[in-house]
């Protein structure tokens, strides 16, 4: 999250000592933050860490961050989440982002920044140990239920099944239709199976079956082909339906939709009209049941383009599995979702079978957290690892189209006079503004990150050096011409620009920089406060 440059503050114990003005702007963050020495020692932690953990300021300072680790517990979810200790006992769960930084004498350090997940896994608990219970309303359910291999073997069934057929499970596991059937039935349940596991999405089709008093009685079956992790077809999932007494059956299997703690949701293959919401659905969407019943499923994704992904996922493979997606609600508030849709046929009707579990609590925290992990946390622009990140996307891209590709370095000229004659604290906002300064030339598409200390790194993706000249010299008057606010009065400041081109299909982003240095160099040699682009020699 932060390079070398920034990271002056090895100790909290001396507020005295300069060199932690740089760690100030953590005091303030609302995220959770300290810095960890490679022996486990806790070097830093800001008031949000000590409140989390309700323990006052400054105490976290030489404690061991394995001492408010609980030792034993639920297992984490990952290797970033870690279960903590508060003062007062209780135990929460938070998710760490850990970065390596150096200190100032060089040693190894760890900045850790940690967010409360409590509620998260309270919920993910709650998920996990309804899914549980769903698979345990397979052998429950009223209606016989099969699952066979790609061999077309049975894999598993229920309760209902051996009820219904007068079979015992340990009768019929890993055995085939021909051996429970006379061969002609047998034959139709196999060429079904067949079509599905060469690739059809789902069968439905009637077929006598043999029940417990030795007869045979004409039923509906409804199977769908199902993928493994890997995505290959791992079997079948098929439920048979008596067409004598189907009603009671159809009316119990709503009714255990209806405890699902999933959005469900039923739709025409057609014409896309929903025929069918569960409770959880509706209050996902923010409208009642018969509102959402004759509506479109379209009318509830946020982005078309998303749509059209799911639609040619389902045209090409039958299904999709745990696709993220964003719908919106009524009121037009978005939401994320983890969304699978099944084809399938439901009383002749061709429909969509579709679960959405809602998301956007967990997205959002992911991607806090990737930002902040990416970002200067004085300047707010990229740090010096993110943006070499960034820089070397854009350089790989130019030498892939043959375009040009710039780079210029900035250095803010007798910065150290700055900090010691208005302090640390104006030092700090001049570098806050010289950032700003530098956005306000910069194109949105130009990428600017803070090496350390009052240096700054731009690269312009198809500009040339004599076009980055341009823009630099727009950059240096900028700043030179913009107000900083001091303890007694605004003053201004000057920067030095050194700048330097792509040269060749093998340059790469370290070379690029380090002409930019020497041309820095060489603008600090010529007077400061001024542009100079790199020349063989320099």
């Amino acid at each position: 999250m932060f390079d070398s440059g920034s990271t002056a503050m090895i100790s909290q114990g001396n507020g005295n000592d300069p060199r932690q003005a740089g760690w100030r702007a953590f005091d303030v963050l609302p995220a959770a933050v300290c810095v960890v020495a490679s022996t486990g020692e806790i070097r830093y932690a800001n008031p949000a860490l000590h409140a989390l953990l309700g323990h006052p300021v400054p105490s976290l300072a030489g404690m061991r961050l394995t001492d408010l680790e609980v030792a034993s517990g639920a297992a984490a979810a990952s290797a970033k989440e870690r279960q903590l200790r508060r003062r007062d006992g209780r135990c929460l769960w938070v998710a760490e982002t850990a970065t390596p930084i150096e200190g100032p004498d060089g040693t190894p350090l760890q900045l850790s920044v940690f967010t409360e997940i409590d509620e998260w896994r309270r919920r993910e608990l709650e998920l996990h140990n309804r899914l549980l219970m769903r698979e345990a309303l397979f052998d429950t359910l009223p209606v016989p239920v099969f699952v066979k291999d790609v061999r077309g073997q049975y894999a598993d069934v229920n309760s209902a099944f051996e009820r219904y057929t007068g079979l015992d499970r340990r009768d019929i596991l890993q055995r085939t239709a021909f051996a429970l059937m006379e061969p002609g039935s047998a034959k139709v349940h196999a060429a079904h199976d067949r079509r599905l596991l060469a690739g059809e999405a789902q069968s439905h089709y009637e077929e006598p079956v043999p029940v417990a008093d030795g007869s045979l009685r004409m039923a509906s079956l409804s199977k769908v082909s199902f993928r493994d992790s890997a995505g290959n077809i791992g079997g079948i999932v098929g439920v048979i339906h008596d067409l004598i007494d189907s009603q009671p059956n159809e009316a119990r299997l709503e009714a255990i939709l209806e405890q699902s703690p999933i959005g469900v949701s039923v739709s025409r293959r057609d014409d896309g009209r929903i025929i069918f919401v569960n409770t959880r659905f509706a209050e996902l969407i923010g409208l009642p049941r018969e509102r959402l019943v004759g509506s479109r499923a379209r009318d509830y994704y946020l982005d078309n383009h998303q749509r059209e992904r799911v639609l040619e996922r389902l045209r090409a493979a039958g299904a999709v599995v745990n696709m993220e997606v964003q719908f919106k609600k009524a009121d037009g508030s978005p939401f994320w979702t983890l969304f699978t849709v099944n084809q399938a046929i439901i009383q002749g009707v061709e429909v969509n079978l579709a679960w959405i579990y809602d998301y956007t609590e967990r997205r959002n925290m992911e991607e806090a957290l990737r930002d902040m992990a990416s970002r200067d946390p004085l300047t707010g622009i990229y740090n010096r690892r993110s943006f070499m990140d960034l820089a070397r996307q854009q350089l790989a891209r130019a030498h892939r189209f043959h375009e040009p590709l710039a780079v210029f370095v900035l250095d803010v000229d007798h910065f150290k006079r700055i900090n010691d004659s208005y302090g640390h604290a104006t030092g700090d906002d001049a570098l806050r503004m010289v950032a700003a300064g530098c956005q306000a030339i910069l194109r949105e598409y130009d990428l600017l990150g803070r090496l350390g200390g009052e240096e700054f790194v731009v690269v312009l993706p198809g500009a040339t050096a004599d076009e980055t000249r341009v823009v630099a010299e727009r950059v240096r008057r900028y700043l030179a011409r913009m107000p900083i606010p001091g303890p007694d009065g605004r003053f201004h400041l000057t920067s030095s620009i050194g700048i330097a081109g792509l040269e060749g299909a093998t340059d790469t982003l370290e070379k690029a920089i380090h002409r930019a240095d020497l041309a820095l160099y060489r603008a600090k040699h010529e007077g400061r406060n001024r542009v100079v682009v790199y020349e063989p020699g320099m």
